[in-house]
């Protein structure tokens, strides 16, 4: 719920107190500013099939199944780790890019690409996840693959709403929308409605906004697309509670834990709670708001979701901090830690123990929360290194992709190449006959003349 982030210069002596006390003052005016609000706005496109999934049924497909097996199977494991594991999401999309090419198999290496880019889009490179969706266009609109089509063209209006480009974000889902108009096999016509409204929300259009999702739920509910459903709801919450309507925002948040439940996913449910927690905490319901964020932390570890049950410790620990239970608050921050620390989550082990130094500072235990700085600051180093190392592993991938599309290129190059010298060599073929056959009606015209 509550994310900080310190930078502190390991300086000796005076000067690294001087700084210690600088940190103080940073992190007590990020803590008391506000509260940050976490809300799932996660993609929202999600089919109905994507409710319901064995995931080791798909992954048994898409390592051992026949070609149009593995594609579909990819597309079902898509659906749900955009929910519920991005970092699967990245797994899957590089299983059936190499797959594709070991085989020469197109469309698995064109699907590889779509999953990949929506993987950098949500994890951050959200420009070469841009580059790479708009690279897959070309082939799509040559074989008229409008569910694709559409899919793609959100994924790339989603990057632009990250990048708060109102204008091409909602270029890109108006186009995901007209060529889902002309996609027989969808059956609710839901693809990228969302993200127009989102595109309207970056346009400050919040009327335009509520009503088109509005119309996307109207749409959603006739194919009990349950999954978009709680999405909608969530955002319709969101804006309530950002014009402090608490009222309705309630309502929103409650309709889309109800859709929520009707799903077999567990992030929907547990944002849904969450949601629910920071407006009852806003209306001053701190009984609700503690009892909905033990919820969502219950749900995380009954599929022992660790990152995300980090998160859960985490915001119970905010939750003390904010109505001034330190001893309670640190109690939870250590939890948060502790885990994170175990399953090496350097981030949220880093946020922990920044928290839990501003708690010390606010007891006046000037010793331990220094204590704790320097130990954030370590983790901050370590992070940096393990950024890097991610950032190269993922350029080496988008460098294999390029170099792929270019062979492709190349390839196709050289198809068009031979095609051209045997249309030639087939022309010269047919004169060279033609020349005969005349040659010869001539040579017997002369012939019967000599006779």
């Amino acid at each position: 719920m509550h994310q900080i982030h310190f930078l502190l210069l390991n300086f000796h002596g005076y000067f690294k107190r001087l700084f210690l006390c600088l940190g103080y003052c940073y992190l007590n005016t990020l803590m008391k500013i506000s509260i940050t609000i976490i809300l799932f706005t996660a993609c929202s496109y999600f089919f109905s099939f994507a409710q319901s999934i064995d995931s080791k049924k798909q992954w048994n497909l898409l390592n051992k199944g026949g070609e149009n097996e593995r594609i579909e199977a990819a597309k079902k494991l898509s659906l749900y780790y955009q929910s519920e594991s991005i970092d699967s999401l990245r797994m899957v999309g590089e299983t059936l890019f190499f797959y594709g090419i070991d085989n020469h198999y197109q469309p698995a290496i064109e699907f590889g690409k779509i999953t990949l880019a929506e993987f950098y889009v949500m994890n951050g490179r959200i420009n070469d996840g841009i580059v790479m969706a708009k690279a897959t266009l070309t082939g799509l609109q040559e074989r008229g693959d409008m569910a694709l089509l559409s899919n793609v063209c959100r994924i790339i209006a989603s990057g632009y709403r990250k990048l708060d480009d109102g204008n091409s974000s909602m270029l890109w889902a108006k186009k995901a929308i007209a060529y889902n108009k002309d996609n027989h096999e969808s059956s609710d016509k839901t693809e990228g409605i969302i993200s127009l409204a989102e595109a309207y929300l970056l346009q400050n259009k919040e009327k335009l906004a509520i009503e088109t999702y509005d119309e996307y739920i109207s749409k959603a509910e006739k194919s009990k697309n349950y999954r978009g459903l709680s999405t909608a709801y969530a955002r319709l919450g969101d804006i309530y509670r950002v014009s402090e309507n608490f009222s309705l925002a309630e309502k929103f948040f409650k309709l889309s834990y109800r859709m929520a439940q009707k799903t077999n996913l567990t992030s929907p449910k547990a944002h849904a709670l969450n949601n629910l927690a920071i407006v009852y905490f806003e209306k001053g319901d701190t009984t609700n708001a503690r009892l909905h964020f033990q919820k969502a932390l219950e749900l995380r570890e009954s599929v022992n979701d660790v990152k995300s049950i980090s998160e859960s410790l985490y915001n119970m620990g905010d939750y003390h901090f904010y109505i001034e239970q330190y001893s309670k608050a640190l109690y939870w921050y250590q939890k948060s830690t502790d885990l994170a620390k175990k399953n090496s989550l350097l981030k949220e082990e880093k946020d922990g123990l920044l928290a839990m130094a501003q708690v010390y500072k606010e007891m006046k235990q000037f010793d331990e929360s220094t204590k704790h700085l320097e130990k954030a600051l370590a983790i901050s180093s370590d992070l940096k290194l393990q950024q890097s190392a991610d950032d190269e592993d993922l350029t080496n991938l988008q460098h294999e992709i390029w170099r792929t599309d270019f062979e492709e290129f190349k390839t196709a190059e050289i198809k068009k190449e031979s095609s051209f010298l045997i249309y030639i060599l087939l022309i010269g073929v047919i004169a060279l006959i033609t020349t005969v056959i005349l040659l010869f009606i001539k040579l017997n015209k002369t012939k019967k003349q000599l006779s």
